[in-house]
């Protein structure tokens, strides 16, 4: 019927999750599984792209992932993803504040790596 069919493109678009670029092969230790979960959680309209993949002097034995200087000209949130001797920036498009943001962020890292 075509009432059922128009419900199920209403649930699916609710559903829709933020896109995540892919114009890397390569991900920081543990983010890819991280970034596909904050993805999860955020709007459609957003976007993450990792950055280039970069080798650190320090160990960070722990995944981590901090925000970085966001400037003017990024309509969102600069994260540095750091394991191992690995560090990689994400660059996150969105309109979302910062407490939610963070919240987005800590959610995802817990889910994740617990």
């Amino acid at each position: 019927s075509p009432g059922a069919k128009e419900s199920r493109m209403r649930v699916s678009a609710v559903l829709q999750a933020a896109r995540l670029v892919r114009n890397h092969s390569s991900f920081a230790p543990g983010l890819e599984p991280v970034l596909k979960e904050l993805a999860a959680r955020m709007p459609s309209t957003d976007t993450i792209t990792p950055g280039r993949l970069a080798k650190t002097g320090g160990r960070s034995e722990h995944f981590e992932l901090r925000f970085g200087a966001a400037g003017p000209q990024l309509h969102g949130y600069k994260l540095l993803a750091r394991k191992g001797k690995s560090s990689q920036e994400v660059f996150v498009n969105t309109k979302l504040g910062r407490e939610e943001m963070e919240a987005h962020v800590a959610g995802a890292i817990e889910k994740v790596h617990g």
